[in-house]
C-alpha cells in the first residue's frame, strides 16, 4: 500500500451516519486523504473505503484487524466491524446486535504500537489542526480537543458511541530538560466520558498532572556495569552484567525506589542467550515500575572458543558442586 494510491468508493462506503466527509460512489480519493478524513475528523465513510482498499473486503479486512490485535498484546478486544459503529450479526439464525468490545489497556497497546511502528506517518496526520477539502466544502477542526490547549500534543484520536461514551487515546512528546534527562512520550486513554467538555477535562487534567509531577530519568548507558555478581556461586569466576541499550524510567518526583537484581538460572544448551538477571525498580508499596534484561556484554553465541570454554567450565562445575555451592548471589548456567 502507497499515501498516494487512488482509492474508487464503492456504493457500500458512503456511509452518512455520524461524522464523514461526503464520499459519493465512484469518487475517486488518495488513500492518504482517506487517511486524514478518518484520523482527523473521525470519518466513518473513510473508514469504510480504507478496509475495503487494503483488505479487499470488509469482513477480510476486520479479520486482519482482529489478528493484529491478538499479535501486538490487546487481550481484551474484538473488532465486528472498520469504523466502529454499532452494527449486526447473526448467531445462530437470531439477527444480535454488537459493538467493537476494547480496553483502556488494549487503546493504550495499540497506541504505543503505533508511535514505535509508524511514529512519523502517525504524528503528521494527527498533529494537522484541521480537515480541509474544498471539493466537499469540508473545513473542520480535528476533533482532539487537546491540540489547541497543549504545545506539544500531536495525537491521537477521538471516538464516540452511546454505548461507549466520549472516548479520547492521545499523546504528548515530552522535551529534554525540566527535570527529564532525555526526550520521551507520554501516552493516555481516556474512555466512558458522558460529554466532549468531560472527555477534554479528564484528558488534560491527567497530562497536565503527569507531565508535572513524573520525569524521565537516566539510569544506565548501554553496556555499562550494573552489577558483577559470581557465576554459578564460584567466588572467583566474576560476570559483568550489563544492558545492551540504554535504560531509563518515569519516576513521579515524590517517590523513591528500590533497585532489587534477581538472578536466573540458564540453560545452557537450550538457549544461553536468555538474560542472566532482571533489573527491577519497585516503589515503596512494593509495586514493579520498571524492570530490565541484564546480561553478559557479549551473548554466549559470540563469545570466542576461550570465553566458551571458561564459561563451560563454571557450568560443570556448578552441576557437580550443586549441593554445595551458593547460587542466591548470582546468576547461574546449568546443562
Amino acid at each position: 500500500m502507497d499515501y498516494k494510491d487512488i482509492v474508487t468508493i464503492l456504493p457500500s462506503d458512503v456511509n452518512r451516519v455520524g461524522t464523514n466527509i461526503k464520499l459519493n460512489a465512484g469518487d475517486q480519493i488518495s488513500l492518504e486523504e482517506l487517511m486524514k478524513g478518518m484520523m482527523i475528523v473521525s470519518a466513518n465513510d473513510a473508514a469504510l473505503a480504507i478496509s475495503h482498499h487494503v483488505g479487499t473486503t470488509y469482513g477480510h479486512f476486520v479479520e486482519n484487524m482482529n489478528n493484529k490485535a491478538k499479535e501486538i498484546g490487546m487481550e481484551n478486544t474484538v473488532f465486528y466491524n472498520p469504523n466502529g459503529l454499532p452494527t449486526s450479526v447473526n448467531v445462530g439464525g437470531n439477527v444480535v446486535g454488537v459493538e467493537n468490545k476494547t480496553t483502556a489497556r488494549d487503546v493504550l497497546v495499540l497506541s504505543k504500537y503505533l508511535y514505535s511502528t509508524y511514529g512519523n506517518q502517525l504524528t503528521a496526520i494527527t498533529n494537522m489542526s484541521s480537515y480541509v477539502n474544498p471539493g466537499k466544502a469540508i473545513n473542520e477542526e480535528n476533533t482532539n480537543p487537546l491540540l489547541p490547549l497543549i504545545a506539544n500534543v500531536d495525537g491521537l484520536k477521538t471516538g464516540f458511541t452511546g454505548a461507549a461514551g466520549y472516548c479520547l487515546a492521545y499523546s504528548m512528546k515530552i522535551d529534554k530538560g525540566n527535570g527529564n534527562d532525555s526526550p520521551n512520550r507520554l501516552v493516555g486513554v481516556s474512555l466512558g466520558a458522558s460529554s466532549k467538555e468531560n472527555r477534554k477535562l479528564a484528558s488534560y487534567n491527567t497530562l497536565v498532572y503527569i507531565s508535572s509531577h513524573y520525569k524521565t530519568k537516566y539510569l544506565y548507558k548501554k553496556n555499562q556495569v550494573i552489577d558483577r555478581p559470581a557465576l554459578n556461586g564460584i567466588p572467583f569466576a566474576k560476570v559483568n552484567l550489563v544492558s545492551n541499550k540504554d535504560l531509563y524510567l518515569i519516576q513521579k518526583d515524590s517517590e523513591k525506589l528500590k533497585k532489587t537484581i534477581k538472578y536466573n538460572s540458564v540453560d545452557i544448551l537450550a538457549d544461553g542467550d536468555q538474560p542472566l538477571a532482571n533489573l527491577i525498580y519497585t516503589d515503596d508499596k512494593g509495586n514493579q515500575v520498571a524492570s530490565f534484561d541484564i546480561s553478559t556484554s557479549k551473548p554466549l553465541s559470540k563469545m570466542n572458543f576461550f570465553e566458551k570454554f571458561l564459561v563451560s567450565l563454571c557450568t560443570i562445575i556448578g552441576t557437580i558442586f550443586d549441593q554445595v555451592l551458593d547460587f542466591s548471589n548470582g546468576p547461574r548456567y546449568f546443562i
